[in-house]
């Protein structure tokens, strides 16, 4: 019986997808990565689904995106993970803190493959001219965190490191931590 709705960001429907069966009550409904950029757009796609389903458990696979998302959270029906971002979500609050101290900046999987996108449409760096330079003021590092869910897109990646004139590293996170977290967030689910 699917019992939870799992509200998830886009950035996780690879990895979500490849879960899915370690999470046999969950009905996923996956919101497009992009709406991050918009929150007001977000919490509209988030209220919206709600509306259709008035009843019942939800579990929200995101970061801290909207004010409402951590509102809802804290109420009764509700769960989310545990992480202000996606990037805490798969690394844990103490790495994610120690790499972005060390100027990291991070690309998951599914904004990589649409970085362009990223930069360009939606932060507006046209040809991605400056985003570099803005980067470079708080960042010296780009890591790629490796779910494991598709081939690490090695050429991309070097495109990305050269045309914004940053060193792009790799590193393997796997989904044990997603996973755990999730575990985690339905388990508080279901407690309630």
């Amino acid at each position: 019986m699917k019992d939870i709705l799992a509200l998830t960001c886009g950035i996780f429907q690879a990895e979500m997808k490849q879960l899915a069966p370690r999470f046999p009550r969950m009905r996923f409904v996956f919101a497009d990565s992009m709406l991050h950029m918009r929150p007001d757009l977000l919490q509209d796609r988030i209220d919206g689904v709600l509306a259709q389903h008035p009843s019942g458990k939800t579990l929200f696979i995101y970061g801290d995106c909207t004010p409402r998302i951590v509102e809802l959270s804290r109420g009764s029906g509700f769960a989310k993970t545990k992480g202000i971002n996606c990037c805490e979500i798969l690394l844990g609050r103490e790495e994610y803190r120690r790499l972005r101290k060390a100027g990291a900046f991070f690309f998951l999987p599914e904004w990589t493959l649409r970085w362009r996108d990223v930069f360009e449409r939606e932060l507006g760096f046209a040809g991605g001219r400056g985003a570099g330079e803005m980067l470079r003021e708080v960042h010296n590092q780009f890591i790629y965190l490796d779910t494991g869910v598709m081939p690490v897109p090695a050429a991309l990646l070097d495109e990305i490191s050269r045309e914004l004139e940053m060193p792009m590293t790799v590193l393997t996170v796997g989904l044990d931590r997603l996973e755990q977290n999730v575990a985690n967030a339905q388990e508080l689910l279901d407690a309630q």
